[in-house]
């Protein structure tokens, strides 16, 4: 250990043994990190990820007993509730809304989920969002390790923190949590960012930022998109990275997220990389020190038990407000207001088919799949490339991001939520229309 902290190397120059034993592990457990989470692998036909192969073979295996384990773990839930309904934090309303939210799950998995959604789907994206909470998080959780806590964290931050600090005033670490947004999903990437600050290795700042900032854009959702719409993946992906980028640039700079605490949710011994030079050296170096005393196996049933913990709350409110949602949807009245709303915004900036648009912007808010749905191949090829870029960028979600920020220790609220989103959709439109009325009219 005294070699790594007081140097890598000898006078001769040649590595110490010691260090180049704790950099192969250090390779060897950020390799597996990286294999597992972002390399794809050809099985029975289908490129996906090691993470996604394994919860698809035990979706495929044991399917009921998955589902009778959620159902166990939501009725400990309720059951909890229920022993300490008479303190003042327990609200009886909110228990009888776990009960009828088991009630509505029993029902899906029995395959009567129309006796409660009108539209199916909703019922498909609630099957598919329970599907991604319920086996692929718990799955990535037990190789949660590999990617926290064996040294890629340091690694990554050594050669992105410069530029991450200067640009988007995060630590450098937040770039594998993008990754993990970007090529895992989103529902990954969020247990990440609240598993960072949790651990003391984000700042509250930090931690908005990420999760508000980095969440929103997803390679599957890209590739989904430019197959609805006919349009080349990587072109479409490099112009969503440009706006991402301004979009975060300035959100990042302004009110709420500017006056977010610099503050750690507590006070670990984590310390940062930074460096000039030697970033591999210094990133060992600085993962020797930050390194805890727990062992794989102990890591994973943390990181498992969090998921769980989470589960058990955020599964209730998710189906609350799909079966609320799927009411709203099928309400024309409502979903002509806020579509009217949208649209008065849209057209001051003389944007084409701005009703279009604003009917998949109020459906983006709630799913992007269902925005996706909503996508008319028909439609002027501009609009469904603004429309299409807006899907992807946008994704604030309602059905998630929402419930599960307010389940958990990240100190966000609705109102800050909402505010960003707005943020980010003014910027957008802003952007297309200098793109639209300028630099296409130009050319026109």
């Amino acid at each position: 250990m005294e070699n790594i902290k007081n140097g890598t190397y000898k006078k001769d120059g040649s590595y110490n043994k010691d260090y180049l034993s704790k950099s192969i592990k250090v390779y060897i457990f950020s390799l597996i990190g990286i294999i597992v989470f972002f390399i794809p692998i050809k099985m029975q036909n289908q490129y996906e990820t090691l993470l996604y192969h394994i919860s698809y073979f035990i979706e495929n295996k044991a399917s009921i007993i998955i589902n009778i384990s959620i159902l166990f773990f939501i009725t400990l839930s309720i059951l909890k509730d229920i022993i300490n309904v008479n303190r003042s934090d327990i609200n009886k309303f909110l228990v009888f809304t776990k009960i009828f939210s088991l009630i509505v799950l029993i029902f899906i998995f029995i395959g009567k989920e129309e006796v409660f959604f009108i539209s199916d789907n909703f019922n498909f994206i609630l099957k598919d969002l329970i599907l991604n909470l319920c086996i692929i998080l718990p799955v990535a959780s037990l190789f949660m390790p590999f990617l926290l806590d064996f040294g890629l964290v340091e690694i990554t931050e050594a050669f992105t923190h410069k530029i991450m600090k200067k640009v988007f005033k995060v630590s450098g670490k937040v770039f594998l949590n993008f990754l993990v947004y970007l090529l895992v999903d989103n529902i990954c990437g969020v247990f990440v960012t609240y598993r960072l600050y949790k651990d003391g290795k984000l700042r509250e700042r930090e931690c908005a930022i990420t999760i508000l900032n980095f969440s929103v854009l997803s390679l599957s959702l890209t590739s989904d998109l430019c197959n609805k719409i006919n349009l080349n993946m990587w072109k479409f992906f490099i112009a969503e990275i440009g706006i991402l980028i301004i979009c975060n640039i300035i959100i990042s700079r302004i009110y709420p997220l500017k006056k977010k605490k610099q503050s750690y949710y507590f006070k670990s011994n984590h310390k940062n990389v930074n460096c000039k030079k030697h970033k591999l050296n210094a990133a060992i170096k600085r993962y020797y020190e930050n390194k805890s005393n727990k062992k794989f196996f102990s890591l994973s049933l943390s990181y498992l038990n969090d998921v769980i913990y989470i589960l058990m709350e955020l599964i209730p409110i998710i189906i609350i407000i799909f079966f609320m949602g799927n009411i709203i949807y099928n309400i024309s009245v409502i979903m002509d207001i806020l579509n009217n709303l949208i649209n008065i915004i849209i057209t001051k900036f003389n944007i084409p088919n701005s009703r279009f648009m604003s009917h998949i912007i109020s459906l983006n808010f709630f799913s992007n799949i269902l925005a996706i749905e909503g996508i008319n191949k028909d439609t002027f090829y501009i609009s469904n490339i603004m429309t299409g870029l807006y899907i992807s960028i946008q994704t604030i979600s309602v059905s998630f991001l929402i419930p599960f920020v307010k389940k958990s220790i990240i100190n966000l609220n609705i109102g800050e939520i909402l505010l960003v989103a707005i943020e980010r959709f003014l910027i957008i439109i802003f952007i297309f229309f200098i793109v639209y009325n300028f630099y296409l009219g130009y050319m026109v």
